[in-house]
C-alpha cells in the first residue's frame, strides 16, 4: 500500500506532466504547426506519439529530451513548457 507521500509525489508528477502536455499544444498551436509537421521537425517517423503525449492518452508524456528538441523547434525557452 502506498504512503501519503508516495500518494503525493505521484499526483505532483502527473499535474507537472499534464502542465508540459497543455504547453507544447499551445505553443505549437501559436507557431502554427500542426503535431505531424512539429512530429518531423524533432525526428519522429509520424505525429501519432507527439498526439498521444499531448492528449496525455495512455499515460503518454514528453520526456526531456522531446522537450529540448521541440523548445528549439519552436524557438522558445524549454522553462516555459513547465509554467502552469
Amino acid at each position: 500500500m502506498q504512503n501519503e507521500l508516495e500518494i503525493d509525489l505521484e499526483s505532483y508528477s502527473e499535474k507537472i506532466l499534464d502542465i508540459v502536455s497543455l504547453n507544447v499544444k499551445k505553443y505549437r498551436e501559436e507557431k502554427g504547426l500542426t503535431q505531424m509537421q512539429l512530429a518531423l521537425e524533432i525526428g519522429m517517423s509520424g505525429g501519432a506519439y507527439l498526439g498521444r503525449a499531448e492528449l496525455r492518452k495512455n499515460n503518454h508524456h514528453f520526456n526531456i529530451k522531446h522537450l529540448a528538441k521541440i523548445s528549439k523547434v519552436l524557438n522558445i525557452d524549454i522553462k516555459n513548457f513547465f509554467e502552469a
